[in-house]
């Protein structure tokens, strides 16, 4: 009988230390993104004090454009570096630079055509090709954007993911700083200065691998794309699905500046910013579910209500602090955001539930090695999002219609994806399948979360 009992408290002792890890992980990743989050609210502080609406809701529409074009040029070629470049004994730099010149190439061509098609959709994007100059640091801006994602990933990769955070955070001081003067000297400076500065920020903190290559040990220079061609499905795969879960969130600025006005989508962007602080936790949570290793499947299994109860109970009190808070934080950008843009912060906030049972569906998918076959419901969810946003653009009367269909997307989402998430609850086991690749999954969860961080600030 003591035993036994001996045997159930270590159990017990084992979980709770398991439980703290898996919190405290989470927390420490929650902290540096609220880093880099409040420099990243820093620099829509001056530009949305020191510049129109108009010049902010253009500029923040074409910084996500630049982060989508960025991040559909990396073709899943960072995803691929961290699971392959741990397995090889030499040549890191040399395939690292294969993959630069081909992200980067294609990045400036997806940028090339931005700018030649977006005015033509809208008015709003005129600026992007008002000069050559505007033109071209937008060019750059996006074949950067792509380099320095598979950079970040491919660093990770090597375990030297402290190069990485010293380059994101080297990027948000760094634009921060550029766009202080230009507010000060600059008369009516137009979007393009806002969006320049991502452009010089992104140039500028890659000065931060200057010692990554010049310590190359031996390794060759000279751009090696055997890899790529080899492993160009298996990239793909992936790309695919990181895709469907970036492309919603970064194209809805897109959508209400094409279909509605660019002062909107000022208005709309910094409601958005401020919600997505929330969304931090459910994916920290669901991403640290299998960063902290899976271990037993009752273990597991228990990890994972913890993380889903957790983060349904911050989106609770998150939204019930918005109540209050709501309209203040508002005020900080100005008068005109709090009185445009109250409704569709609340409405925003919403989507916490819908993200909750998103992100552990793909965490679950994951775990499991299911993610190829959902494919289908993640793209599907995707559209479903993109197409609610845009529904209520053409249809709706201003932004909290452009919220309420994003939010009934997701919401739909969530309920297809939720039968697979309760059954999860209700399990007492959770299989973690293993392929012998187990840290290209953990790898590529916590680089996906960290480059949310970067594409939102």
């Amino acid at each position: 009988m003591r035993r036994r009992l001996g045997e159930l408290g270590a159990r017990a002792r084992a979980a709770a230390e398991a439980n703290r890890s898996l919190l405290s992980n989470a927390a420490s990743m929650v902290g540096t993104a609220v880093v880099t989050s409040l420099l990243g609210a820093a620099f829509w502080w001056v530009a949305t004090h020191e510049f129109s609406k108009d010049s902010v809701g253009v500029a923040s529409a074409a910084m996500s454009a630049m982060t989508l074009l960025g991040f559909m040029a990396t073709v899943g070629l960072g995803t691929l570096l961290m699971g392959e470049l741990p397995r090889l004994e030499k040549g890191h730099r040399s395939v690292i630079n294969a993959a630069l010149l081909t992200s980067g190439s294609i990045g400036a061509t997806l940028g090339v055509a931005f700018v030649v098609i977006a005015p033509l959709a809208s008015s709003n994007f005129d600026p992007l090709r008002e000069t050559w100059v505007a033109a071209l640091v937008f060019v750059i801006g996006v074949a950067l954007t792509a380099l320095a994602f598979v950079l970040d990933q491919a660093l990770i990769g090597l375990l030297r993911g402290g190069l990485q955070l010293n380059r994101n955070v080297v990027f948000s001081v760094v634009k921060l700083a550029a766009l202080i003067p230009v507010a000060a000297l600059i008369a009516d400076a137009g979007p393009q200065w806002i969006y320049g500065t991502w452009t010089v920020g992104i140039a500028i903190s890659l000065v931060v691998l200057v010692r990554f290559y010049r310590s190359r040990e031996g390794d060759p220079l000279g751009p090696d794309f055997r890899l790529l061609r080899e492993m160009r499905v298996h990239a793909v795969t992936h790309h695919a699905v990181n895709l469907a879960l970036r492309t919603p969130e970064l194209a809805l600025p897109i959508v209400v500046v094409t279909f509605l006005t660019a002062s909107a989508n000022a208005s709309f962007y910094i409601a958005y910013m401020i919600t997505s602080f929330m969304f931090f936790v459910p994916l920290s949570l669901s991403t640290v579910l299998f960063a902290v290793g899976s271990g037993e499947s009752k273990r597991l299994a228990d990890r994972f209500k913890l993380t889903v109860y957790v983060s349904l109970g911050f989106g609770v009190v998150s939204n019930l602090a918005l109540l209050g808070l709501g309209t203040p934080l508002l005020e900080i950008f100005g008068a005109s955001y709090a009185s445009e843009a109250k409704g569709t912060l609340h409405i925003l906030a919403l989507d916490i539930f819908p993200s909750t049972v998103m992100t552990h569906y793909v965490a679950l998918r994951r775990i499991e090695r299911r993610l190829a076959t959902a494919l289908p419901v993640i793209w599907g969810g995707a559209l479903l999002q993109v197409g609610g946003g845009l529904l209520g653009a053409v249809l709706g009367d201003g932004l909290s219609a452009v919220a309420i269909g994003w939010v009934a997307g997701a919401t739909i989402e969530a309920i297809v994806m939720g039968p697979e998430v309760l059954r999860a609850l209700r399990s007492e086991n959770i299989v973690a399948v293993e392929d012998g690749e187990p840290a290209e999954d953990e790898a590529e969860a916590i680089a996906s979360f960290e480059e949310t961080i970067v594409e939102k600030f």
